[in-house]
Formats: structure tokens, C-alpha cells, sequence
């Protein structure tokens, strides 16, 4: 008799300690799909603002040349202006908001276009270009209000912005 109750202490120990085991990765695991949770929204919430100064980058890097990047006003909204020559035929393209989105428009220089015309490229509130020095200040104001912004300097020369 006495080895069958030092056998079932043992085995409920066990089973105890299996018991608590399964509690802590239980919650282990409930805390980590929190954590995660929260780092996805948060990821959300800046996705917009981030795409939209990171596509601006990206653009701004493939047309830098001299005088080639500069802020201008395009229907009464702030615009980056790109201009390029492909053919010996100058196009231009500008990037601004209206409408509620980032919008993309490439045309030949000289023609005219309402700004509705333009490709959408990402949600958001508004869309700045400032000249700070030899740097341009964009900013993105994202649909969920938050903004981000980012200097940009033209690597080409000092005529950016003008």
C-alpha cells in the first residue's frame, strides 16, 4: 500500500507541474499576440505617411539633375515639378494632393491639365513642399491625421526649389 501512495503523490506532482507549464505558455502566448496586436496598428496607422515620403524619395532621386526639381503651385495646390527630356521633348511630372490623394501626373511641358487628371498613389489629407535652404521639407498628413515629413537635398546642385 505504501508504493501505490508514494506512486500517486508522484503522479499528481507531475500533472501539477505539467498544469502550471500550460498555464505560463498560455500566457506567454496571449501576450505576444498583444504585443503583436499593437505593433501591427501602430504599422498601420504610419503606413500611408511612410509609402508617400518614401515614393517621393525615390523620385526625387531619379530626376535630380540641375534645375530639374523645384516646388510650383498646379491649380492652386503645392507641387513637386520633375522635368525630364526624353526625344528632345520635354515632359514634366507633378506630384501633389487633391482630392484626398497623392496624386501623379506626367504631361508635356506647356500643356495645361486639371489636377483630377492625375494617378492616384496613396490616401492622404495634404501634401506640402517648402524650399528650407538647399533642402526641400515634404510633408505627408496621412488620412488617420498623423504626418510625417523628410528633407530632401538635391544632390545635383543648389538650383532645387527655386
Amino acid at each position: 500500500m505504501k508504493k501505490r501512495t508514494a506512486y500517486t503523490v508522484d503522479t499528481i506532482f507531475v500533472l501539477v507541474l505539467f498544469v502550471i507549464f500550460a498555464i505560463t505558455v498560455l500566457f506567454v502566448l496571449v501576450s505576444g499576440a498583444g504585443v503583436y496586436k499593437d505593433t501591427q496598428a501602430v504599422m498601420q496607422e504610419r503606413f500611408e505617411e511612410r509609402t508617400c515620403i518614401s515614393y517621393i524619395n525615390s523620385k526625387v532621386n531619379h530626376y535630380d539633375a540641375t534645375g530639374k526639381v523645384y516646388i510650383t503651385e498646379f491649380a492652386g495646390v503645392s507641387a513637386l515639378a520633375l522635368e525630364e527630356t526624353v526625344s528632345n521633348i520635354d515632359f514634366v511630372t507633378y506630384i501633389y494632393c487633391y482630392d484626398g490623394h497623392v496624386k501623379e501626373l506626367l504631361f508635356e511641358k506647356g500643356l495645361e491639365f486639371n489636377p483630377s487628371a492625375g494617378q492616384d498613389i496613396i490616401d492622404a489629407k495634404s501634401l506640402s513642399f517648402e524650399l528650407e535652404g538647399n533642402l526641400i521639407r515634404v510633408e505627408c498628413v496621412g488620412t488617420t491625421g498623423k504626418s510625417a515629413y523628410v528633407f530632401l537635398n538635391i544632390a545635383s546642385g543648389t538650383e532645387a526649389a527655386k
